[in-house]
């Protein structure tokens, strides 16, 4: 007999992107563990999501599940000017807003249904080297929140769930150097995993994980001054890894330093 947390999941039909990655794979195999009945986005069997964005809402539109999980996405440690906004901004924030119109009618028409939207830590704390990434997943927070208010008595929730740095292959390279050279914390995907699906079933609206992590966002929301001061040493420790003559240096100690990736690639790939 199963218990009356996991009755939430049971049953229910989820979709979920970027399901084949480091924290992907761990949570579909819990929400399945759970009960649901999962549908996973593989980027190796259906292509590139940006570019099937068409096809995939259309397929949303039509067959709408009970739950919607925003999960791809990709990241790129790099001076602002070498960035791919383009891409960044695409994938980790208008790919999920496209897919939420895709379900909202189908959910709204039922008065039932759950968003789950996975931004990250650095969208509340935003960090030097990572502008890009930063811009999309403090959109994607800002996004979640008015979705969330425009939705309330509909039967319609909206979920932010935002991580800090996780033991996955998006974070090897010159950013997960820098975890290692400042000592940040990797949390193990397993865990996010059962955070996630954990705050589905308590039916969480914003959930942000990690310690001191939780402070120092709300404090770069009310002292953000303080907190470009405490950055400064990042930014330096950054400036140092991303230069040309130690990128040869910086291969060898990523190559035992299993953190985050340098090259905008899908978190969940």
């Amino acid at each position: 007999m199963k218990d009356n947390a996991n009755m939430l999941l049971d049953g229910k039909t989820v979709f979920v992107t970027g399901a084949t990655g480091g924290i992907g794979v761990p949570l579909v195999n819990l929400l399945r563990a759970r009960g649901a009945d999962v549908v996973a986005y593989n980027r190796a069997a259906q292509g590139n999501l940006m570019e099937n964005i068409d096809t995939t809402c259309k397929a949303l539109r039509e067959d709408t599940p009970d739950i919607l999980i925003n999960l791809a996405g990709i990241n790129d440690f790099n001076h602002a000017e070498n960035q791919d906004y383009d891409a960044l901004v695409t994938l980790n924030l208008l790919v999920p807003m496209r897919l939420c119109q895709a379900v909202l009618p189908a959910m709204r028409t039922r008065g039932s249904g759950q968003i789950v939207n996975i931004g990250s830590m650095v969208g509340l704390i935003a960090l030097p080297h990572m502008t890009g990434y930063a811009a999309a997943k403090s959109g994607l927070k800002g996004f979640s929140d008015a979705l969330r208010r425009e939705l309330a008595g509909t039967g319609v929730t909206v979920h932010h769930i935002a991580p800090r740095a996780v033991h996955t292959s998006m974070n090897s390279g010159k950013a997960g150097l820098l975890n290692h050279r400042t000592g940040v914390t990797e949390d193990a995907p397993q865990d996010v995993a059962r955070k996630i699906a954990d705050a589905i079933e308590r039916n969480e609206p914003d959930v942000r994980i990690g310690w001191p992590e939780r402070f120092f966002a709300l404090l770069n929301a009310v002292m953000p001054a303080m907190v470009d001061k405490g950055l400064r040493k990042n930014a330096a420790i950054g400036e140092d890894i991303l230069k040309p003559e130690n990128a040869h240096a910086n291969a060898k100690v990523t190559m035992i330093v299993p953190n985050r990736d340098t090259t905008p690639r899908s978190h969940n790939a």
